[in-house]
């Protein structure tokens, strides 16, 4: 039984060392396609407008109250859990890894080695540059594709932030004017 397994382990050993090597070429390929920028970019992005957005909630929440001390960590730790909730949970790694999870079984590694070479010769780099061109839909797609994320998110934070605003009874007072007649 030792030995079958022994021989099954030694079987798949090629598999394995087939599967890093294809990973490492499509990421060079990634790399070569300007992907993992981009990307990361647009996850850097996502993560920018989604603080503006918690700050701008918290700010306008903040502008009707007056919070001691003990409430304002409570709002801010409010905007923490949102940030959590909204920023994307992936990494740039995450995304060559799966990118190669879908792609990198399509070609063999001397294909894979072809496209390198053409995505670096001058036709390549032209494709490339074209490429980056259409990346707008490509965003606009999974800006869209991010919006319940985002409303979801942000009506828990909102009603979480109600929650510490009614616990805190900490609304601004009015000031009394008195007007001269």
């Amino acid at each position: 039984m030792k030995r079958q397994l022994a021989i099954f382990l030694v079987a798949l050993m090629p598999f394995s060392v087939f599967a890093e090597t294809n990973t490492g070429k499509v990421k060079v390929l990634m790399e070569v396609l300007g992907l993992l920028d981009m990307w990361s970019t647009q996850i850097a992005s996502g993560k920018v407008q989604s603080e503006k957005m918690g700050q701008q909630t918290l700010d306008q929440m903040m502008s009707q109250l007056n919070p001691n001390e003990e409430f304002k960590k409570r709002f801010s730790d409010a905007y923490k859990s949102y940030m959590k909730k909204v920023v994307a949970p992936w990494s740039p790694q995450e995304i060559v890894e799966v990118w190669a999870k879908y792609y990198g079984p399509n070609f063999t590694e001397e294909e894979l080695d072809k496209l390198i070479e053409f995505y670096t010769s001058e036709l390549g780099k032209k494709d490339v540059a074209a490429t980056k061109l259409t990346m707008v839909q490509f965003t606009e797609h999974f800006q869209k594709e991010v919006q319940p994320i985002y409303a979801k998110a942000t009506k828990e934070y909102i009603e979480e932030l109600k929650i510490v605003a009614s616990e805190c009874k900490c609304s601004k007072k009015k000031s009394i004017t008195t007007s001269k007649k």
